[in-house]
C-alpha cells in the first residue's frame, strides 16, 4: 500500500510552510523509493485523528509529528527506510541531542520570524497561508497558528515586535503626555514607526536568538558534508527543514536572512544546495479553485497528490469543531490529546491505535449532540415565546383550618 504523508501546503517556493513537513518530505525524498509514498498538502490537522501535521497515512494507521514518523518507518521496514541505520552510539546520541536542540531553539526562532513580528506575519504569512486554507479554515486557522506561535516564543521577551503590543505601549504613551503642553510634546509616531523602533531596540536580542541557534549547527558541520558524518540522517532532514524556512521567505523584517548572509554564509549554501537538489524548486500553492499543486519547472519531482475536495457536510462540520474547540470545557475534551505519540513495536502500536479510534468515535458523537441540544433549547425557546408552549406550575399545597388556641389544644391541624 501506498504511504499518504500529509502536511501544511507550498508556500514561499518551497513545498511546505512548516519546518516539520519539510524535513518529513526531505526523509521520504531520501528513504522510500518513487512510487512508495505519496504527498497530500491538506494544510488541515484534522484529517488525521491526531489533530497534527505531519502526518503518515499506512492503511488503518496514523503517525503525527517528525519523530514519531521517523520512529514508524524504521520499526515497521526493519531499518531498510532508516536513515540512522549507519550511526553508531556516539552520533545516536548526538542525533537525539540536536534533535531537541533544532526544536527547541530552532521553533522559537521561525516563530519570531514568520508570526510573532507583524510586519512578516501580515505581508507574507497571511497571505501565504491565505493561498492554502479553504474555508472556512482561512477565517481562523491563521490566527490559532499565530497564537501558538507567541505562546511557544514568549519566554526570549519579544513580544514588541506584535502590532498589538505596539498599540498598548502607544496608548500607555498617549496617556501619560496627555498633560503636557503640545508645544513640549514629542511628534506622535505611528504605529508602524513603533513597530521599526521596537525592532531596532530588540535588535540585540534578535541577533542573540540567532547566533544562539545557528552557531552549533555551523560548527557542527565544519567541513563535512552531513552533520553526523559521511551519510544523510534524520538530523539533517530536520536542520534543512528550519534552515529553509528561514533564509527562503522575502520578509520585511530579514534579521535572519541578513545574518545568513554575513555570518553563516558556508551553512546557508549547505542548506540551499540541499533544498534545491531534493526538495525542488518554485513550487506553488495549491489554489483551491484551480487545483494546482507545484510547478512544471521544479528540478526535483514530488510524488503530489490533490487533496478531495469537501463536501457541505464537511464543511459544516469544520465549523463546528472550531466552534467545539473555543470552548473552555468541552474543547479540551474534545481535543485528541490522549494519545500524544504513536510509537513502540507491535501490540503497543495496536494498542494505541485502537485507543485512538475509540477517542475518535468519541469526539465525532460531539458534533450531533450538540447540533441537536441547541435545536431542542431554540425549538422550545421560540415555542415558549409564541406562548404555544405551556410549561407546568406546580400546585399551590393547600392550607389547613387553624382553630387557633383550640385546635392547639385539641391537636387539630
Amino acid at each position: 500500500m501506498v504511504l499518504e504523508l500529509h502536511i501544511w501546503g507550498p508556500a514561499f517556493g518551497l513545498p511546505s510552510l512548516d519546518a516539520q513537513c519539510l524535513a518529513a518530505v526531505f526523509y521520504f525524498q531520501k528513504s522510500l523509493p518513487a512510487g512508495a509514498w505519496s504527498l497530500v498538502p491538506s494544510s488541515n490537522p484534522n484529517v488525521s485523528p491526531l489533530g497534527e501535521l505531519p502526518a503518515l497515512r499506512d492503511g488503518k494507521t496514523w503517525v503525527a509529528g517528525f519523530g514519531n514518523i521517523v520512529e514508524y518507518l524504521r520499526d515497521t521496514s526493519n531499518g531498510d527506510h532508516d536513515l540512522d541505520r549507519d550511526l553508531n552510539e556516539s552520533q545516536q546520541a548526538d542525533s537525539i541531542a540536536f534533535s531537541s536542540f533544532l526544536e527547541s531553539r530552532g521553533q522559537p526562532l521561525l516563530d519570531l520570524t514568520l508570526y510573532v513580528s507583524s510586519d512578516n506575519y501580515f505581508a507574507s504569512t497571511r497571505p501565504a497561508l491565505a493561498d492554502i486554507l479553504l474555508w472556512p479554515d482561512s477565517w481562523f486557522v491563521p490566527h490559532l497558528l499565530r497564537e501558538k506561535a507567541k505562546k511557544r516564543s514568549e519566554h526570549l521577551g519579544l513580544s514588541s515586535l506584535d502590532v498589538d503590543t505596539a498599540r498598548e505601549d502607544k496608548d500607555e504613551d498617549v496617556g501619560l503626555t496627555a498633560h503636557i503642553p503640545k508645544s513640549l510634546r514629542k511628534p506622535r509616531q505611528t504605529v508602524s514607526s513603533l513597530i521599526g523602533r521596537n525592532v531596532q531596540k530588540n535588535r540585540f536580542r534578535l541577533d542573540a536568538a540567532t547566533a544562539d541557534f545557528l552557531d552549533p549547527l555551523l560548527e557542527r558541520l565544519g567541513d563535512q558534508k552531513w552533520l553526523l558524518g559521511d551519510t544523510v540522517s534524520s538530523v539533517d532532514c530536520l536542520t534543512i527543514g528550519y534552515l529553509a524556512l528561514l533564509q527562503t521567505p522575502q520578509l520585511p523584517q530579514a534579521w535572519v536572512k541578513e545574518a545568513f548572509q554575513k555570518k553563516y554564509v558556508k551553512l546557508s549554501q549547505w542548506a540551499s544546495d540541499q533544498t534545491s537538489r531534493v526538495l525542488g524548486t518554485s513550487h506553488r500553492a495549491a489554489s483551491p479553485l484551480k487545483q494546482q499543486i507545484g510547478d512544471r519547472n521544479t528540478k526535483s519531482d514530488l510524488p503530489w497528490q490533490i487533496p478531495p475536495q469537501r463536501t457541505s457536510q464537511q464543511i459544516l462540520y469544520s465549523v463546528l469543531e472550531s466552534c467545539i474547540s473555543a470552548m473552555p470545557v468541552i474543547g479540551n475534551a474534545y481535543k485528541p490529546s490522549e494519545i500524544s505519540h504513536l510509537q513502540g513495536p507491535g501490540d503497543l502500536r495496536q494498542k494505541k491505535q485502537s485507543q485512538l479510534i475509540i477517542i475518535q468515535r468519541q469526539r465525532e458523537v460531539y458534533v450531533p449532540v450538540l447540533v441537536s441540544t441547541l435545536a431542542a433549547v431554540g425549538i422550545l425557546g421560540v415555542l415558549s415565546y409564541k406562548g404555544l408552549l405551556l410549561l407546568p406550575r406546580p400546585f399551590a399545597k393547600p392550607r389547613g383550618r387553624d382553630f387557633g388556641e383550640a385546635g392547639s389544644l385539641l391537636g387539630l391541624i
